[in-house]
């Protein structure tokens, strides 16, 4: 009877977005899983493949072979290939995308690289049948004692090619493939023994272990400040896990965050943590798989990637700072890791423990509604407790004749720190792209009459746009609030506060941090410990300085500008701002020195600002969450995103305006916005148009929406023009 199969061709094309039925040759009827790597023919080539499914019926009457299995084992798991499916359509990518998201490239040229071709004895092999081959006896006798060897082991050891050569004909040994077992890392550091926990501490630790022994899969949102141990209770969660024969898995949000807790969590499981994120490469990314792969490392912490670890037996999953943008994908497949940890979480009966002091507004509105548990910790567990912060009102310095990009405050504060030889951070929210148009007088920003987001100039029009609705607006002369004159173009960066600083104090040793500097593979680690070791007084950067990270000799805390990340066209800006001052903001009163925080800002009175002040994110969520509901923004509806981008602008305007045509007859909940041009409507010669669709649960209709992008690239002529899908985007620009 014959047998067949569903491949994956290993090619990124949106004309092979589908499973090809192959012939599986008699001989391989039984040895063909699902989760395979294969070789079948394609076309005039050969190609690449991966099985889903084994069928014993099937529609397709001209069928093909399958050539050559790539490796006896499954390269995909069970788990693993149904993350592709739910991938693919819940973020609306190709099926081979997703796939490669899952595996490291190294896995996907040639099967497992972490398998390697061993020599084995037969079950019958005997010394006693080699009585006049004294060599080949040897050769049995060190298998016997030292199992399956590799070739050159066997080399290394006496034991000539002639002679390996000579048992195999003899079907005395045989070739077999197994996983390699990586060399086990020694240290020499003691395990740090559980720090004593707070009675706050104690409390939500014995709810997250009632979690963890629950063998049903729950979702919690660990609501703790600044310094309050949120990391010890992940640490004793995974303990937890471990004594149960469980694993664990930890994502943080950034890559300069790595170092510091690699310490903390190697120090607490030496000898059984392995890190992933994008800069681990090569031969050192694949060691770390091979210790997942094979039971040594039972602990996985990594940057946003590391939710697709190969763990078996998940107790539990940290997600550190869940309300980071960098947990969302910007390219396919988009998916957010916070999704897919709760997909993972579900599959593996685990807890999913979601850990900030600012909570997204979406995870802590589940949990207001019930939807998942809620714990707090409301205060430290270092000496100190939260800084104060002062707000300074730049308007004001501006009226009263100072002009530079530090308040008087800061100065005078920054000239206390070096003076008593403590350590300053300066952060300003430079993302790469930061332009609004204010009032320097009044602090007035022009705002989309219909979507309540700031207006970008566009200096080539000479106009102000909106992003979402496409809403366009000559630039005010006057200030529609005050009538004054002083109209800006409000723009700053790492950068210049460096070199400001530098004129300041030429003889300061400082350190900036931010996506120009950190490029080389051990940047971050080398920033942090040169900073943490007193080798610098001074720290700027972008958001990558502002969480996480512990110094306790640090005793001031300047946010250069509030208002960069406030007035980004962005429905999610007001939520940007208060997390980013408030996490910075825990960055000092560590040590016993305390601390104090300076928010620079033309906009002293914003909701968002005081409550950060004020160290209360109640207050914001309450204020915040009125805003999205009157709106109808996430949390209270979906978005999805159609981006549009190709050389010839009316033709990307053609094909988004088709599209979106499309869309509208498909009868779908909610509101269709656009199409208008992107925030950065031109990148390197590509222009960009997008379309918004906003409603309640758009899930369902993925099917639907599916269907009008396989009819878009299909279209003949077909349109010049690449379609990016976003499901619900963190950032729209």
């Amino acid at each position: 009877m014959n047998r067949y199969a569903e491949i994956l061709i290993d090619m990124i094309s949106n004309a092979v977005d589908r499973p090809f039925h192959y012939r599986i040759f008699p001989e391989f009827s039984n040895s063909i899983k699902p989760g395979m790597q294969v070789t079948v023919p394609f076309g005039s080539r050969s190609c690449q493949g991966y099985v889903l499914r084994v069928l014993d019926h099937t529609p397709v009457e001209k069928l093909r072979d399958i050539t050559a299995v790539v490796d006896p084992e499954p390269l995909l798991t069970a788990e693993q290939l149904a993350l592709i499916h739910w991938l693919a359509m819940r973020y609306y990518c190709r099926k081979i995308d997703a796939l490669h998201a899952l595996l490291p490239a190294s896995f996907r040229r040639g099967g497992s690289p972490f398998k390697v071709e061993v020599l084995e004895l037969v079950h019958q092999a005997c010394e006693a049948n080699l009585n006049r081959a004294p060599v080949q006896q040897k050769a049995v006798r060190l298998l016997k004692e030292k199992g399956p060897l590799q070739r050159r082991e066997l080399i290394r050891l006496g034991i000539s090619a002639a002679v390996i050569c000579s048992l195999e004909k003899k079907n005395l040994i045989r070739k077999n493939r197994v996983l390699s077992i990586p060399q086990r890392r020694t240290t020499e550091k003691k395990p740090t023994t559980p720090r004593l926990l707070s009675e706050a501490q104690a409390e939500c630790f014995n709810r997250v272990c009632r979690a963890i022994d629950n063998p049903q899969p729950q979702r919690i949102l660990l609501h703790g400040i600044t310094a309050s141990g949120k990391t010890e209770i992940y640490l004793q969660g995974i303990a937890r896990c471990l004594e149960l024969g469980k694993t664990a898995l930890i994502l943080v949000p950034e890559i300069s965050l790595t170092p510091q807790m690699i310490e903390h969590f190697e120090g607490r499981f030496p000898g059984r943590v392995a890190v992933l994120h994008s800069r681990i490469r090569g031969a050192e990314k694949n060691r770390q798989w091979q210790m997942i792969l094979s039971g040594e490392a039972r602990v996985v912490l990594g940057a946003r990637s590391a939710i697709f670890a190969p763990l078996n037996d998940i107790g539990l999953i940290v997600i550190d700072e869940e309300h980071e943008t960098t947990y969302k994908q910007e390219e396919a497949p988009r998916y957010h890791a916070r999704d897919v940890a709760w997909w993972r979480a579900r599959r593996h009966r685990a807890v999913l423990l979601l850990g900030s002091a600012t909570p997204s507004l979406e995870s802590y509105y589940q949990a207001s509604i019930g939807n998942t548990q809620l714990l707090s910790m409301k205060e430290r567990v270092t000496p100190t407790q939260l800084p104060p912060v002062t707000v300074v009102d730049m308007r004001r310095e501006l009226k009263e004749g100072h002009r530079h990009i530090f308040s008087r405050v800061l100065l005078r504060e920054l000239e206390g720190v070096l003076e008593r030889d403590e350590q300053a951070l300066l952060f300003i929210n430079r993302r790469g792209f930061a332009g609004f148009v204010l009032c320097r007088e009044c602090g007035f920003v022009v705002r989309c009459p219909s979507c309540d987001v700031s207006m970008t100039l566009h200096l080539d029009s000479g106009t102000m746009r909106c992003h979402y609705c496409g809403h366009e607006q000559e630039v005010p002369q006057t200030c529609p609030q005050c009538g004054g004159h002083k109209i800006r173009y409000f723009s700053a960066g790492t950068q210049r506060v460096e070199e400001e600083m530098k004129k300041l104090y030429p003889d300061v040793s400082l350190i900036r941090m931010d996506s120009d500097t950190t490029g080389s593979r051990n940047a971050h680690n080398y920033f942090y410990r040169h900073f943490r070791e007193g080798k610098a007084s001074i720290l700027i950067g972008t958001q990558m300085i502002a969480k996480g990270l512990d110094f306790p000799n640090v005793t001031l805390v300047g946010v250069v500008a509030a208002d960069t990340a406030l007035n980004l066209p962005d429905f999610r800006a007001p939520e940007r701002t208060f997390q980013l001052i408030t996490q910075v903001a825990g960055r000092t009163a560590r040590g016993p020195r305390g601390g104090k925080v300076i928010v620079q800002t033309y906009h002293p009175s914003h909701y968002s600002i005081r409550a950060a002040a004020a160290h209360d994110y109640n207050a914001f969520f309450e204020e915040e969450i009125e805003k999205r509901r009157m709106l109808g923004y996430p949390p209270f509806a979906d978005m999805i995103r159609f981006l549009f981008s190709g050389e010839e602008e009316e033709t990307v305007m053609a094909a988004a305006a088709w599209f979106t045509e499309q869309l509208s007859l498909l009868g779908l909940p909610g509101e269709l916005l656009g199409p208008a041009p992107a925030s950065l409507y031109r990148i390197k010669g590509f222009y960009r148009i997008q379309t918004i669709l906003r409603g309640d649960n758009l899930v369902p209709y993925a099917p639907r929406i599916r269907k009008i992008m396989q009819e878009y690239h299909s279209r003949k002529p077909v349109w010049p023009v690449r379609l990016a899908v976003d499901f619900n985007p963190q950032v729209v620009l």
